[in-house]
């Protein structure tokens, strides 16, 4: 595999376990916060910022792909 390939392929791998792992973060029994709503705020956060990844790398290889002849 190339490189970029295993780049792309780790932090693709990354945001995919971030998916559910920000919606486990705001359920109180797995994150204790000591201020109030920060959990909620993360995994708002991490659920965004990894599906926003995927869609824009889903779209920059379609785009790749359609660059190339058949």
């Amino acid at each position: 595999m190339a490189e970029p390939s295993a780049k792309r392929s780790l932090r693709r791998g990354v945001a995919v376990l971030l998916v559910p792992l920000s919606g486990a973060t705001t359920l109180p029994e797995f994150v204790e916060s000591a201020l109030p709503g920060i959990s909620d705020v993360v995994g708002i956060v991490l659920f965004v910022a990894a599906v926003a990844y995927l869609v824009a790398s889903v779209g920059r290889q379609v785009a790749a792909a359609a660059d190339t002849p058949l």
